[in-house]
Order: C-alpha cells, then sequence, then structure tokens
C-alpha cells in the first residue's frame, strides 16, 4: 500500500475522500473522518521510560500476518509493513515464537534462530531509521500449540486439552491433539527460554520485548484454574498460579532492564477456549499489584471489545487493569479513534493500540492527524502481507 501523498492531503483539503483500495474483488470502504481537535490526546508525547520516550499515544497491535517464511524468518514484506506503520509512537510486533516447539499457527515468525534474529534486525533497523519504536512480542501458546508444526506433544501446566478443529489461514484445518503436563524442571526451563529469546530480541535491535501473558496462551494458562490444576508452586495457590509469569517477567527483566519489559494480559477469559472460575481475577489482581512494584514499560490489554462489561472484573476489562496496576496501560479493543482519544483524555489508559485499522491504513497515523477518512478494514487485506 502506498503511503498517504502530504503534498496532495493538505488541513485545507481533508474533507476529500481517499480513493477506496481495491484489492482481487475486495473493496475496502472508507469510515467517517474525525475532527482533528478531537484526537489531540492521542498526539502527546508519553515519557515511557528513562530510555525511551514515544513521539504519540497511538500504538500499531500486535497483528498475527502468517507471512514469515519456510525458515519462520521474517520477510522483506514484514520489514515493509512495519516501516510504513513507523509513525505510530510504538510498534508491537506480532506474536514471536520463542521456541521450535511452541508453534500452533501456519507460517508464524520466531526469534530462537540466527536467521530469525538477522531477519528481525532488518526490520527494526528500518522501524528505527524511519524514526520508530518497536518492541517484540514474545509468544508461547503452550496448549494450543500442534505436533503438525512441532513434532512433539503440546504442554501445557496440566494435561488439559483443548477440544474441537483448530482453523488455519490459507486451507490447513487441524484436530487439537491431546496435551501434557509439565514438570517443575521443564518449567524452569522455559523460564530460560523466554530469557534467551528476549536476549535475541535485544541482539535483532528491538527497543524492547512484551510478554504475551493473555488470550489463553501458557502464561494465560498458568493464571486461569482452567488450565492449571497443579499443587505444587506453580499451582493451588493464588501466589502459586503467578509466579510463572512473575519468574518469566524477573528473569527478562534483570538482564534488559524493566524498562525494557511489558507484558499483554486478558482479565476477561474470551480466547483459546478458555473459561472463567471463580479466583482467578484474584490471581490477576495479584499478578498486576506484583508487576506494579517492577516499574515495567507498560501493561497491555488483549481484548477484541473493551466494550464489555464483566461482572467478575466489576465492569470493564481496561478499568480493572487501571484500578490494579499503576504503571503505563496500553488500551485496545474496538475502540474507534475519537473514543480511544476520549479514554486517554480522561486517563482511562495511557496509550491506544489499534489493529485492523492499522492493517487498513498503513498511514493511519497520517490520517488522524489531517482528519482524513479512514479505510474500513476487510479480511482480503491480509493477502497484501507477505
Amino acid at each position: 500500500m502506498a503511503a498517504l501523498d502530504k503534498s496532495a492531503a493538505t488541513p485545507a483539503t481533508v474533507d476529500k475522500a481517499p480513493a477506496p483500495l481495491v484489492l482481487a474483488g475486495v473493496m475496502s470502504l472508507s469510515a467517517p473522518a474525525t475532527d482533528p481537535a478531537l484526537l489531540a490526546s492521542l498526539f502527546q508525547p508519553l515519557r515511557l521510560s528513562d530510555v525511551l520516550t514515544l513521539k504519540n499515544r497511538i500504538v500499531l497491535a500486535p497483528c498475527t500476518r502468517n507471512c514469515a517464511d519456510p525458515g519462520l524468518v521474517p520477510t522483506a514484506g514484514a520489514a515493509d509493513y512495519y516501516v510504513e506503520r513507523a509513525a505510530a509512537g510504538l510498534l508491537v510486533t506480532e506474536a514471536t515464537l520463542i521456541t521450535q516447539h511452541c508453534q500452533g499457527y501456519r507460517d508464524t515468525p520466531g526469534i530462537y534462530t540466527e536467521a530469525q534474529v538477522r531477519g528481525w534486525r532488518r526490520v527494526t533497523d528500518r522501524v528505527h531509521a524511519a524514526g520508530g519504536a518497536i518492541f517484540s512480542q514474545l509468544w508461547h501458546v503452550g496448549r494450543l500449540a500442534h505436533p503438525y508444526y512441532t513434532g512433539v506433544p503440546a504442554v501445557c501446566p496440566s494435561a488439559v486439552p483443548t477440544e474441537g478443529l483448530c482453523h488455519q489461514v490459507r486451507g490447513v484445518v487441524l484436530n487439537y491433539m491431546p496435551v501434557r503436563s509439565l514438570d517443575a524442571s521443564e518449567i524452569r526451563r522455559l523460564v530460560r527460554t523466554y530469557l534467551d529469546a528476549a536476549l535475541n530480541a535485544m541482539a535483532a535491535g528491538f527497543d524492547g520485548v512484551e510478554l504475551h501473558g493473555g488470550n489463553g496462551y501458557l502464561i494465560d494458562q498458568f493464571l486461569r484454574q482452567t488450565t492449571n490444576k497443579r499443587y505444587d508452586r506453580y499451582g493451588g495457590r493464588i501466589e502459586d498460579r503467578a509466579r510463572f509469569a512473575i519468574e518469566v517477567t524477573d528473569a527478562i527483566a534483570g538482564r534488559i532492564g524493566p524498562e525494557r519489559v511489558a507484558m499483554r494480559l486478558s482479565p476477561a477469559a474470551y480466547f483459546g477456549l478458555m473459561d472463567y472460575t471463580p479466583g482467578d481475577e484474584e490471581t490477576l489482581i495479584h499478578l498486576l499489584q506484583n508487576l506494579s512494584q517492577r516499574r515495567l514499560a507498560y501493561v497491555h490489554l488483549a481484548l477484541h471489545d473493551d466494550h464489555q462489561v464483566y461482572g467478575y472484573l466489576k465492569g470493564r476489562a481496561s478499568a480493572f487493569l487501571r484500578r490494579h496496576y499503576r504503571g503505563t496501560l496500553i488500551g485496545n479493543g474496538g475502540y474507534k479513534p475519537a473514543e480511544a482519544a476520549a479514554a486517554v483524555g480522561a486517563g482511562q489508559f495511557d496509550l491506544a493500540a489499534f489493529g485492523r485499522l492499522f492493517i487498513a491504513n498503513p498511514d493511519f497515523v497520517e490520517r488522524l492527524r489531517l482528519g482524513s477518512e479512514l479505510r474500513s478494514y476487510e479480511r482480503g487485506l491480509l493477502e497484501l502481507f507477505r
């Protein structure tokens, strides 16, 4: 997708709609423009830490692209994708595998081989040359891994399988397979695996790492009673269910600094066939209180729609995080730009992440700045990414 022609799109012409984007039978229609004055809070800089100040409050949400090459190395197209969106205050990469044994989806990139690190270095060099900042989202899918990709059974805190079909991109449809529980020594090795991935991310030039602790993946599986039925150091009591997340955080923060570490969390159990069990919220509160003491870069909400109200969270998921976490918070979940700006202005969260709108509009930040109309997201847009 071509970037917005700034010479043609001046404040005097923002009422003109850009041409619709047409792809192989897919029409991406325009969404209404928003008065830039209503979005002013999104364009305030934010001092994220002693090492990084963001130029605005707009975040590219992590969006799985399923476009890595056969070695799970990010392609040249990945660099194009991120650099086109480098006007955001912060870019968060698509979820990135920390080991070859945790893949659950087709063509998702890793950061555990030298070739993958070199591939990501090409991405970060170009993003930094364009004035952007970028975090790597580190990912282990736990029980959602599949032996079709890994050659080994998936692992989980407890042997609680996922049932049904695992629907994949571009024609791959798989049945979920039995999983096995991790023993304590394997859990300790996984902490080291996360650390190695974080060190690889630093070698690849990232500004920091975001631990994917939501969406029903491995860290979330330790937090939830649905998938954690252990009665050792890593399950049973609230403190023990939160232990794995804290150990991973501390291992990485101890090597690269807490200001370069972030956590993404899903207070609402909504993804990966996860269920809410009374007491899960107390585990999350304990975790958030501990993360508050560590001066991390941020905590990031993982949720498709933050307009929903959950009784066990006593409101919206973002409000739950804001009540229990004292640091920088990234909101996310179906917000329109004006809604997000109002939430940031009201202090409901500090930064706003956008996914689908940013996929459809690589020049999203400039369109908001000028008050231009936005192209609507269409799934066919994903076929542009290679």
